[in-house]
């Protein structure tokens, strides 16, 4: 007896081509959707530290308290320990 082969099924490659097909699509609208929270973010701090000076609040005050404002939406405070890193800057 020789050694068989089967030809994979069409049931065999709904799987994978549909994850080739889906993944690329999620990670590019994920990335869009990051970027975009982060632009709004950026424009919320600087919205808040002009209110805070606008209200009488000291420029030096101000701008620790925007720090600290946008500190609390950065991605990386949400994970324990210096060990994370994303592999590029925005």
């Amino acid at each position: 007896m020789g050694t068989e082969t089967t030809k994979p099924t069409k049931s065999d490659l709904t799987l994978p081509v549909a994850l080739a097909a889906t993944v690329p699509r999620i990670v590019l609208s994920l990335g869009f959707v990051f970027l975009r929270l982060k632009r709004k973010r950026r424009a919320g701090v600087r919205a808040f530290r002009r209110a805070l000076v606008r209200a009488g609040m000291g420029r030096d005050a101000a701008n620790r308290l925007a720090a600290d404002y946008e500190a609390i939406g950065r991605l990386r405070s949400y994970f324990p320990g210096k060990t994370f890193r994303l592999p590029f800057r925005f």
